[in-house]
Formats: structure tokens, C-alpha cells, sequence
């Protein structure tokens, strides 16, 4: 038996290397994202939480979850060279 010849089929081999390696080319990367200063603007909208005699204080906790994964995510981006500004929105650039 030789070295490379794992019993496989060439066509399961193609199947396998197109899974695990794509049948095209790579998409183009992502546009740059903004980081928000509002974190909890969208969670807000949709009103007090339904927490009797506790929305005051959920409010103030989920306030500190939304800071903080905007936080990871403003880090994540950051190290991917994917945080833009205003001048990223002109197409004339």
C-alpha cells in the first residue's frame, strides 16, 4: 500500500477537499463597522423590561452587559483592522 493512498475513492477525495476547502474563492472582506456609543438604543426601543418592581434595576445591569460587548466586540474589530470612521462611509475614498 503506498503512503498516500488512504482507500478513498477520487471522487470522495474531491468531495472532502471541496468541504473543507470551499468549491470558490473567498468572499471579500466585510466593510469596516462603527462602534456605537448608545449601546442599548435598539434594546431600549422595545420598552421597560417586564420586571415587576425590578425593571430599575435590570435596566442599570443589562445597561452593563450591552457596555460590555460592545466593549469585546469594539476589541475584536480593532485587531482585525475592521473599525472605521466617518470618512470609511464616502465612496469617493
Amino acid at each position: 500500500r503506498r503512503l498516500g493512498d488512504n482507500g478513498r475513492s477520487p471522487e470522495l477525495d474531491k468531495e472532502v477537499r471541496e468541504f473543507w476547502h470551499g468549491a470558490s474563492a473567498l468572499p471579500d472582506s466585510p466593510a469596516k463597522i462603527h462602534v456605537t456609543e448608545e449601546a442599548a438604543a435598539v434594546i431600549r426601543s422595545l420598552g421597560d423590561p417586564p420586571l415587576a418592581g425590578q425593571s430599575e434595576s435590570a435596566e442599570h445591569y443589562f445597561e452593563a452587559v450591552y457596555q460590555r460587548s460592545v466593549a469585546l466586540a469594539s476589541a475584536l474589530a480593532a485587531a482585525a483592522e475592521m473599525v472605521g470612521d466617518d470618512d470609511d462611509d464616502d465612496p469617493s475614498n
